[in-house]
C-alpha cells in the first residue's frame, strides 16, 4: 500500500464528495486507501460515504472527539507507506499524490514533504506560502535546510498540504488529542524534530470550505476553536522536550509567529489578560509586515489600549 489518506468528517455532507473525488481521481498508478473517520456527524455525511462504490474507502465512526482524535484513529489502522490528511471540505489538485510520493521516494532522508496552497475564505482568495509569490523563488522541489527558519518566515504547512512517512508519524505518537486549536501546527513542529522536511513550490492543495462555513455560520463554527486556544507554553511542551535547553532562535521566531494566532483567539474568547501577557512575552517576534500585528504590538503596552483592541477584534469578526 503506497498511501493512506485520512479524512476527518464532521457534518461535511455539502462537500465530502468533492473531497473524495479529488483523492480518487489522482494521476499516477498508486495503491491508496481512503480512511474516513466520522467524528459524530449529525447530518447525512455517513450515508453519503457509504453510498460510494469505491472499495478502497474505509469508514470509521466515533463520538465527537475533535479532529486530532479522528486523525489518530485513522493513523492507527492505516496500511500505507505514507500518510496524508485531507479535511472533508478541502481538495487536492490532480498531481498531489504523484508529486509528493515521488519526492519522498527520491529523498529518503526526508520524513515529510509539503506543497503550496490556494486558500479561499470569506475574505477572499490567497496563495500560500508567500514564498511562491517572490520573483526569485526556486520553482524546483527542495529539502529545507532548517524547517523552523523556513516556517517562521512562511508558515508553509497546513493540514491538507503534507505527506508523511507513516512510521515517523507513529513514532511521534500522532497529534495531541487534548488540543482543539493549532493541533496541526503543533504536530508539524514536533515532526520537524524527527527529521528533514521537503517543499514543493507548486499549488496542489485547495482549502475551500465556504459552503460549510455559510451553512453552519462563521461564529458558531469558530467559537469552539477560539474557546479552545491553549497557552503558548502548553502548546509547545512536547516540542521543547525534544529541543536543546537553549532553544534555537529559528524556533523562537516560529513560536512568535504561531503565538499571534493563539493570542488573537484568546481575545475573541474574552481571555484578554492572558492574551496581553503572551503579547508582551512574544510580541517582539511577531511578523513585522502585517499591519494588524503591528497594531497588536502597539496596543499591548497598556491595559486600556489592549482592551480597546479586544473590542475592535471582536466587532470585526462578528460583522464579517
Amino acid at each position: 500500500m503506497d498511501l493512506s489518506v485520512i479524512v476527518p468528517v464532521y457534518n461535511a455532507a455539502l462537500l465530502i464528495n468533492r473531497c473524495l473525488d479529488s483523492i480518487l481521481s489522482q494521476q499516477g498508478e498508486y495503491e491508496i486507501e481512503v480512511i474516513c473517520v466520522d467524528d459524530g456527524s449529525t447530518d447525512n455525511s455517513i450515508e453519503l460515504i457509504r453510498s460510494r462504490k469505491e472499495k478502497n474507502i474505509v469508514l470509521l465512526t466515533q463520538s465527537n472527539s475533535g479532529p486530532a482524535s479522528a486523525r489518530n484513529k485513522g493513523m492507527n489502522v492505516a496500511r500505507g507507506r505514507y500518510m496524508a490528511y485531507l479535511d472533508a471540505d478541502d481538495y487536492w489538485l490532480p498531481d498531489f499524490i504523484k508529486k509528493t510520493i515521488t519526492f519522498l521516494d527520491n529523498h529518503k532522508e526526508c520524513i515529510a514533504v509539503s506543497v503550496a496552497q490556494r486558500h479561499i475564505t470569506l475574505k477572499g482568495e490567497s496563495l500560500s506560502p508567500t514564498y511562491i509569490l517572490e520573483a526569485d523563488h526556486n520553482s524546483v522541489p527542495f529539502i529545507l535546510n532548517n524547517f523552523f527558519d523556513f516556517w517562521a518566515r512562511y508558515f508553509h504547512v497546513c493540514t491538507g498540504s503534507i505527506t508523511i512517512r507513516i512510521d515517523i508519524a507513529r513514532q511521534a505518537g500522532g497529534m495531541r488529542e487534548d488540543l482543539r486549536q493549532c493541533e496541526d501546527l503543533e504536530f508539524w513542529a514536533y515532526l520537524a524534530t524527527f527529521g528533514k522536511f521537503g517543499f514543493i513550490p507548486e499549488v496542489l492543495f485547495v482549502s475551500d470550505g465556504n459552503a460549510v462555513t455559510r451553512s453552519q455560520g462563521w461564529i458558531d463554527k469558530m467559537m469552539v476553536r477560539w474557546n479552545s486556544a491553549p497557552s503558548v507554553t502548553d502548546w509547545e511542551k512536547r516540542i521543547t522536550h525534544r529541543l536543546d535547553k537553549v532553544l534555537p532562535i529559528e524556533y523562537i521566531k516560529a513560536k512568535g509567529r504561531l503565538s499571534c494566532t493563539l493570542i488573537y483567539d484568546k481575545l475573541l474568547s474574552n481571555r484578554i489578560q492572558l492574551a496581553r501577557q503572551e503579547a508582551l512575552c512574544y510580541g517582539k517576534y511577531f511578523p513585522k509586515y502585517k499591519f494588524g500585528l503591528y497594531i497588536m504590538n502597539l496596543a499591548k503596552h497598556t491595559p486600556l489600549t489592549w482592551w480597546i483592541l479586544a473590542k475592535y477584534v471582536k466587532y470585526r469578526e462578528y460583522h464579517k
